[in-house]
């Protein structure tokens, strides 16, 4: 019975997260809130695991910023990795040192690679909007 209160619980939590996704600026908070009410969900119902894939897609879900297209660009285009100690998350303004590649198509926003991530940035402030959690292959 506990069990099942508890994923209840965490059903609502997940979905809360989704529906705070209604604007730019609500969608970072939808991905993170996503990405953070996933993993509990999974982790309550699958344990570590579940909680690692739950997490992950909560993010993607919560998120939805930066069009496919830009995504497929910058899957197609890698960049040289940057160096940026700790952690990265939505809402993270990148420092001014750090080189932003443009879009095709897309001139608001631009990407980079760091700790084997691709990240989006929205050119207007540098802020990161969203991380598809692509993991790039090891050259």
């Amino acid at each position: 019975m506990k069990k099942l209160i508890l994923a209840s619980l965490a059903v609502f939590t997940l979905s809360s997260g989704t529906v705070l996704a209604q604007s730019d600026a609500a969608t970072a908070v939808g991905g993170t809130a996503g990405g953070v009410s996933g993993a509990v969900a999974g982790g309550l119902i699958f344990g570590p695991i579940g909680a690692i894939i739950g997490g992950f897609t909560g993010a993607v879900i919560g998120a939805t910023v930066v069009s496919e297209s830009s995504i497929e660009y910058a899957r197609l285009n890698p960049t040289e990795p940057v160096i940026i100690e700790g952690d990265i998350d939505v809402g993270y303004v990148v420092p001014e040192t750090i080189v932003l590649h443009p879009i095709d198509g897309d001139p608001g926003y631009a990407y980079f690679y760091t700790n084997d991530r691709l990240y989006f940035v929205e050119l207007s402030n540098r802020t990161v909007v969203y991380s598809p959690g692509v993991v790039v292959a090891e050259k």
